[in-house]
């Protein structure tokens, strides 16, 4: 049994490669296979990919030596055999980012949407995406800090009279119970509108959650995409503490914004060091 026809490259292929019969499995090109992996090898060995590269020589020769098994010889023993034998091809395969619906189809769909994957036009559109939840979180960040001091004033009012009622008790005036004082303050206006505006904050700052979500599932390939990142983390997430840029920020704090400020890079680092300085 062939065991190295992957379903998309069958789905690939023309319909002249398969068989008349529709239950018989697709017909292989073992030497068409054999010359792209012997290519690919060649490739690999002789061309500059990145500073530092070097094929894994060993995982190559064993690919190879799968593929040349099927074209020359000598067959292997059992089903076992040849997929134990296949499955280190793959690991080659794998190991140096090659596509297997162009090994076994020549198909060479997958290379093309990977190129384009890590393409300039790619990473434009996934930073404009990050510009635009930086700027919606931060239109419900200001939301969810709007009632900041009227939530404070609010509850300085109804905790203030929930310690007069309690004082009551000890001192000599009405007698009343917790649950009985609890109650009278529940009721008090000022309760009743703090437990609104809570509730209000709350809705933006579940919103605000979601995003902030979406945008960390959402990789930033250039210095802009990673500046909306951290601006978001700084600002929303991280707490005041972490935007104090005088005399009373803590020197930790300093430190480990300036090394993220330095993993963004380019003009935006520059940026965020003026206004972190």
């Amino acid at each position: 049994m062939n065991m190295f026809v992957s379903s998309a490259a069958v789905a690939a292929a023309p319909a002249v490669a398969m068989n008349s019969a529709a239950h018989e499995p697709p017909s292989v090109d073992h030497k068409a296979i054999l010359a792209r992996v012997e290519q690919i090898v060649d490739l690999l060995r002789t061309r500059y990919i990145c500073e530092g590269w070097k094929m894994d020589e060993g995982s190559a020769a064993r690919a190879l030596d799968y593929f040349k098994r099927h074209v020359y010889g000598p067959a292997f023993k059992d089903e076992d055999e040849d997929t134990a034998a296949y499955y280190q091809a793959l690991e080659f395969f794998s190991s140096h980012g090659q596509s297997l619906d162009w090994i076994h189809g020549g198909n060479p769909g997958g290379m093309i949407c990977t190129l384009a994957h890590h393409s300039k036009r790619a990473n434009e559109a996934g930073d404009a995406q990050l510009s635009a939840l930086e700027e919606e979180i931060f239109e419900l960040n200001e939301l969810y800090h709007e009632h900041d001091e009227e939530i404070c004033r609010l509850q300085a009012a109804w905790v203030g009279e929930l310690h007069r009622l309690e004082d009551l008790r000890w001192t000599g005036g009405v007698y009343s119970t917790a649950k009985e004082n609890w109650e009278t303050v529940k009721a008090m206006p000022e309760a009743k509108e703090q437990s609104r505006l809570v509730a209000l904050t709350e809705r933006h700052g579940q919103k605000m959650d979601a995003l902030i979500k979406q945008m960390w599932t959402t990789p930033a390939s250039t210095p802009e995409g990673r500046r909306s990142k951290l601006l978001v983390l700084l600002v929303c997430v991280m707490g005041d503490k972490w935007t104090v840029v005088d005399e009373d920020a803590d020197w930790e704090i300093e430190l480990a914004r300036k090394l993220m400020i330095e993993f963004v890079g380019g003009e935006p680092a520059r940026e965020l060091l003026g206004q972190f300085a």
